[in-house]
């Protein structure tokens, strides 16, 4: 499947799961990051970091300029069984910038010590659930790879291959862990795209 359908589908699965975690009582920890659609100034920040840092992965710019950025952290009461649903965020372009404002101020000492710029994609499970936590998940840059690995996520799997398994568990990878849950997934994922 090319790359660009695969998004297109992950989007509109997105799309309609933050639509029925809604329906369903789901509270939003942050109701305007649910699901904002493309940030304005994409393209600037591609460029500035593709500039400053290499080439960004294809699935991470197809991603920002197709759907933007998702934020499913909040909860629902009648929801139990699993301490860390580890709920899908995929941060938007302007926080890889902040990234890279802070990976410029001290570029050369970075790279000295094996500590090159990395694009933020989402704060681990810890730190989803308000608990201090390890590091963020996050694509190295240069690309090695249309669909990159996705560092520091504890699946081990790719930036395409977590959005798929994330909207196959409702948008909570994480209740992966916890088979004892009582939380609808068949009913959130019924008929999705992906």
């Amino acid at each position: 499947m090319e790359l660009d359908v695969r998004i297109d589908r992950i989007g509109e699965s997105i799309g309609v799961l933050a639509g029925r975690l809604a329906a369903s009582g789901f509270e939003f920890g942050r109701s305007h990051t649910v699901f904002p659609g493309p940030e304005a100034g994409i393209e600037g920040a591609i460029g500035r970091i593709e500039r400053e840092c290499g080439a960004l992965p294809l699935a991470l710019k197809l991603f920002w300029r197709r759907v933007g950025s998702v934020d499913f952290c909040g909860s629902n009461p009648n929801w139990t069984g699993c301490e860390y649903p580890d709920p899908l965020v995929i941060y938007p372009p302007s926080a890889a910038i902040v990234e890279l404002e802070e990976f410029l101020t001290d570029k050369q000492e970075r790279i000295r010590t094996g500590n090159p710029y990395v694009v933020p994609i989402a704060p681990d499970f810890f730190h989803k659930a308000e608990v201090s936590g390890g590091m963020w998940y996050n694509i190295s840059v240069p690309a090695i790879a249309d669909d990159p690995p996705l560092n520091d996520e504890w699946h081990e799997t790719t930036f395409c291959q977590y959005l798929e398994l994330a909207i196959r568990c409702g948008g909570f990878p994480g209740l992966t862990r916890f088979p004892g849950h009582n939380w609808p997934i068949a009913e959130l994922i019924r008929g999705l795209p992906v």
